[in-house]
């Protein structure tokens, strides 16, 4: 492990990049909110254009996930040069234009060709938002911003779930698709204003016996290869709650599209915000003292809430497995804030957008398998479990999935401490 010596002050004060965290928050929400629509619609989306499970999973899988990630570190280069608004307002008018475009579809092909293209957009905009935090936070005041802006997926759920569904019941998934794509657009102004286009690089300092010059030196690194195969795990359980919760709670609950938005959606909202809070807030008191408690609090996280993963998919009660759900739907969010805080400080400041770019590339590529494999089985039970088929699907892959991630964190929390190559 090597020492930098201290960063030059941050582009912004401490109130300026507060506020800007507040709107990163605002477009982290409509990011997930246009991301997760198809999988809150699964159900209409599915009967309009004929899909099978398999084909919802490759769509919001496979489709989207791996454009995503592989994009995402080519746009990270240019916000590592400090263009953090300008890359986010670019991405936000991209997705929020494909994502409306959706509404005009008449085939499963045409919505996945849409979904590429949301997934362009909303490539480059968490690594720049993740790299923003990094140049105006201290290391140990990181995980609570990250926090906040990782809020954006408890809200979008309960956005999207209570939105989007109770739009679609009214007046269809495709006017759905419409209004919450406009929104995204509208929203670039006020991003260009509060963010600004560029900051200021960070100058180079003098470091003395740094061995970690180059972003890909990262993937060297133990600690943070077994958080990879740890993310990737929780993931493809989080993607598959994600694609199919909704309409598992459809098929084997018989809750209406509206139903399942108000009362999933405001679980997972409540939930979730809850969960990202008291994660984050621990995360900064405990990693003052030892950085490896990022990544422990992962482990006791998933730890606690692992039963409920299990539970959701064997409960006759209705409230019960809604409630259920959402706590195994916070595994997959609340980890995030105290994951990214981790890897910053794995990487020199110039590096950041690239980390967590690289960070998000495994946890996208490969967490795509969760949605597919859950298509993939859920079709192959149908003819002999009929709509009881998903739930199988799922009990078989999000606990285990889930389970085998304590393992890959409490692994790297071993490694971590000696590869850290910034600490102040």
């Amino acid at each position: 492990m090597s020492t930098a010596p201290l960063e030059p002050q941050s582009t912004h004060d401490p109130r300026r990049a507060w506020a800007a965290v507040a709107v990163l928050a605002l477009v982290g929400t409509l990011n997930y909110v246009d991301r997760f629509l198809p999988g809150v619609l699964a159900e209409p989306i599915k009967r309009d254009l004929a899909l099978s499970d398999t084909a919802i999973g490759i769509i919001n899988g496979f489709g989207f996930l791996i454009v995503y990630a592989v994009l995402g570190i080519v746009i990270a280069r240019v916000a590592d040069r400090g263009m953090f608004g300008a890359v986010i307002a670019g991405c936000l008018t991209l997705w929020g234009s494909m994502t409306m475009l959706g509404g005009a579809v008449q085939s499963g092909f045409q919505l996945a060709l849409t979904r590429v293209g949301v997934a362009v957009g909303e490539a480059g905009s968490t690594p720049a938002a993740h790299a923003y935090v990094a140049r105006n936070f201290l290391p140990s005041k990181r995980s609570a911003p990250l926090a906040v802006i990782t809020m954006s997926v408890p809200l979008a759920s309960a956005a999207s779930l209570l939105g989007g569904g109770l739009l679609a019941e009214s007046l269809g998934w495709r006017m759905a698709f419409v209004v919450m794509g406009g929104i995204s657009v509208l929203l670039v102004p006020l991003v260009l204003w509060v963010v600004g286009s560029r900051q200021s690089l960070p100058t180079a300092p003098l470091r003395e016996h740094s061995t970690t010059v180059n972003w890909w030196d990262l993937l060297r690194k133990p600690s943070f290869l077994a958080m990879v195969a740890g993310t990737a795990l929780v993931s493809a359980a989080g993607y598959s709650l994600t694609a199919f919760a909704p309409a598992f709670l459809m098929r084997s609950h018989g809750m209406s599209l509206g139903q399942v938005g108000i009362s999933y959606g405001l679980a997972t909202g409540l939930l979730g915000i809850l969960g990202l809070l008291i994660v984050g807030r621990i995360s900064d008191r405990l990693a003052a003292r030892d950085p490896r408690w990022l990544l422990w609090i992962v482990v006791i996280l998933i730890a606690i809430l692992l039963p409920a993963s299990g539970l959701a998919f064997i409960v006759e009660n209705r409230t019960w497995c809604v409630w259920l759900l959402a706590l195994s739907y916070v595994i997959g969010i609340a980890y995030l804030a105290p994951s990214i805080a981790a890897i910053q400080r794995l990487v020199l400041p110039e590096h950041r957008a690239t980390a967590s770019a690289i960070f998000l590339f495994f946890n996208a590529t490969l967490g795509a398998v969760g949605p597919f494999l859950t298509g993939v089985i859920s079709d192959a039970l149908t003819g002999e479990l009929g709509p009881r088929a998903l739930g199988r699907a799922l009990l078989v892959l999000v606990p285990t999935m889930q389970l085998v991630a304590v393992g890959c964190y409490a692994l790297a929390a071993r490694r971590y401490r000696r590869d850290i190559i910034e600490e102040r």
